[in-house]
């Protein structure tokens, strides 16, 4: 069976890594894949390249170079939806970070449509209403974001499968941001952490300001698309969030003037890492439920170097799920919690799960 693809975010490192990737497995290829996928449509910012025949190799990448000849402007997504009304099934693949107007579209999609959606990203499924959580996710063969979390590992439908499994979920803790592993790892090498902050910052961990991830939110909304997915009705005002450096900082918004200021909690960062060890723990910041009252919470804490998060290294991501049959807990990683190619790999995954007729490969 073919299965139609429309990627909305297309230029973006993500986007671009995702049509790259399903070029060069063969996924277009019929003589390789039981399953070829064709790309029927690609969107940026403002600008859509559409073929109901399907986009070649070559259309493909001169959209991606960002050569728009062939395409056209558009200023809202609901012009995107309109392309595609004499298909009978496409899957829009989001892996932008838009806030209300992807979730807006997200919402017409599965309620006005039979068209599917596979999501990288978590604003739709975390930011939204809990009503509107529950319309998008209903159907689990039209509407993937497993990818919204952990590059995509099986932390949400591991969570997600507890309650078709009536195993009451008990506690979650993880670890769930790649660029703060990152930089948690590299303080136990006694570095500055302004240092670090910089250095994750040169090499993409960290969004294009840090302050984006070291202000905990980032985290906050994968715990909460992790407690949704395990049925629980909560949203941001929910979890209580300890930022990774003191509220002040955030505020400020120019990147460069951003970074020279970190140099101001070097010292603290040191002390606290030095308390930390006399006690045999490291620093990981942590994201944390507790069922039985709701409890959420996301902070940097103290961890015992021997225990499965404090072995953590680099930007790798872990969840621990308590459950009434797992009650001492079972580990969902570790995994790369960042990386275009392993985002990329899952988003893929996601659509063969949305496969209607899926025809394995021999």
């Amino acid at each position: 069976m073919v299965q139609d693809v429309f990627i909305i975010g297309a230029t973006g490192r993500v986007g671009c890594a995702l049509v790259d990737q399903i070029i060069k497995k063969g996924d277009l290829d019929p003589n390789i894949h039981s399953n070829p996928t064709r790309i029927v449509g690609l969107a940026s910012s403002s600008h859509v390249v559409h073929s109901s025949n399907g986009l070649n190799e070559q259309q493909a990448h001169k959209f991606l170079n960002k050569e728009v000849s062939g395409g056209k402007n558009y200023s809202d997504l609901a012009e995107i939806l309109e392309l595609v009304n004499g298909s009978d099934n496409v899957v829009f693949v989001d892996v932008t970070s838009l806030n209300e107007p992807m979730t807006d579209f997200h919402i017409k999609v599965i309620s006005d449509s039979r068209h599917s959606i596979v999501t990288a990203n978590k604003n739709p499924v975390a930011l939204s209403g809990y009503s509107a959580f529950k319309l998008l996710t209903r159907e689990t063969n039209r509407y993937g974001y497993r990818c919204s979390v952990m590059a995509g590992a099986d932390s949400v439908p591991f969570l997600r499968d507890l309650r078709d499994l009536n195993d009451n979920l008990h506690s979650f803790e993880g670890c769930l941001s790649g660029s703060l592993g990152y930089i948690t790892s590299e303080l136990e090498k006694g570095r500055k952490f302004s240092e670090i902050v910089r250095e994750a910052n040169s090499k993409g961990y960290t969004e294009t300001h840090p302050r984006d991830d070291l202000g905990g939110l980032d985290v906050a909304r994968k715990l909460i698309v992790l407690a949704r997915a395990a049925g629980f009705p909560i949203g941001i005002e929910d979890v209580k969030i300890e930022p990774f450096i003191p509220q002040e900082y955030l505020s400020i918004g120019d990147v460069n003037a951003f970074l020279d200021d970190m140099k101001e909690i070097d010292t603290a960062f040191k002390a606290r890492m030095e308390n930390a060890e006399k006690k045999n723990c490291t620093l990981r910041y942590v994201a944390e439920m507790e069922a039985k009252d709701s409890v959420m919470k996301v902070s940097l804490k103290d961890v015992p170097k021997q225990s499965l998060l404090g072995k953590l290294r680099g930007t790798m991501n872990m969840v621990i799920v308590s459950t009434e049959i797992y009650k001492e807990g079972c580990p969902i990683g570790p995994v790369p919690g960042a990386g275009l190619e392993v985002t990329a790999r899952n988003i893929r995954r996601d659509l063969l799960y949305l496969l209607q007729e899926r025809k394995s490969v021999f």
